[in-house]
């Protein structure tokens, strides 16, 4: 596990893109197991998971253009502090 102070500007960058398409992957299980008592709710967490793409994707767009196309294989359950 290493020390958040000790990532990389491609380690930052390759957490963050893979903690928003892991919320958004929780935001939409969410609004499946609302959507048929609270269909209402269901709705704002399919637009926070779309929410969340569109962050992933941005940040995706700058990793490739800084680093190429290959994420290293980091998390933030690799992370502390």
């Amino acid at each position: 596990m290493k020390n958040f102070a000790d990532l990389t500007e491609r380690e930052v960058l390759a957490v963050a893109i893979s903690s928003e398409e892991e919320d958004s992957r929780i935001y939409m299980s969410f609004a499946e197991d609302l959507k048929e008592r609270y269909p209402d709710s269901a709705k704002i967490f399919e637009e926070m998971a779309e929410e969340e793409r569109g962050h992933r994707h941005m940040l995706l767009e700058t990793y490739e253009q800084r680093f190429g196309p290959h994420l290293p294989p980091i998390r933030r359950e690799d992370v502390k502090g």
